[in-house]
C-alpha cells in the first residue's frame, strides 16, 4: 500500500474535526431556538458558501447539465445522509457525550462498510465479508460497552 505520512495526518486531522462537529452543531442548535433543523441549515449554508468560493478562486468549471443528469439517482443520497447525521449529532452529543457518540458512529460506519463491500453497493467492487472484519466490529462493539460502563 503506497500512501504518505501527510495523507495519514490529513485523515487524522479530519477525524479530529469530525469529533468537533457534534459539539459545534449542538451549541449552534441550542443558540438558535434549540431546533436542529435550523443548525443543519446554517451549517450547510456556510459549507456551501465556502465550497462556492473555492470553486470561484480555483476557477473550476462546473459540469454540463447532461453529466449531472447522467449520474445514478442514489449519488444524491450523500447530502441527505450528511444532513441526517448533522441533525442526529446536534441532539445526541449533549446526551451521550462526544466519545460514546463517535464510537457509535464508527461502529455504524464499519457495519455499513462491511455490507457495502460485501454486496458491491454504490458501484464498489464486491469484497466478501471476512472473519477479520466481523471480529473487528465485535471488538468495537465491546469497546462501546466498556465506554458505557465507565460512568
Amino acid at each position: 500500500m503506497g500512501f504518505s505520512l501527510l495523507l495519514v495526518l490529513a485523515v487524522m486531522l479530519g477525524g479530529v474535526l469530525v469529533a468537533a462537529q457534534g459539539p459545534l452543531y449542538a451549541r449552534m442548535a441550542s443558540g438558535l431556538s434549540a431546533n436542529p433543523l435550523v443548525a443543519v441549515f446554517f451549517a450547510f449554508a456556510s459549507a456551501t458558501l465556502l465550497l462556492g468560493a473555492c470553486l470561484l478562486i480555483g476557477q473550476i468549471r462546473l459540469p454540463e447539465a447532461k453529466q449531472v443528469l447522467a449520474l445514478p439517482w442514489w449519488v444524491w443520497l450523500g447530502g441527505l445522509f450528511g444532513a441526517y447525521q448533522v441533525m442526529v449529532s446536534a441532539q445526541a452529543v449533549p446526551v451521550l457525550g462526544v466519545t460514546l457518540f463517535l464510537m457509535l458512529v464508527v461502529l455504524g460506519n464499519m457495519a455499513g462498510a462491511v455490507i457495502f463491500d460485501h454486496f458491491g453497493w454504490f458501484g464498489l467492487p464486491r469484497r466478501p465479508v471476512s472473519f477479520a472484519a466481523l471480529a473487528g466490529i465485535g471488538l468495537m462493539l465491546a469497546g462501546v460497552f466498556v465506554t458505557v460502563s465507565r460512568g
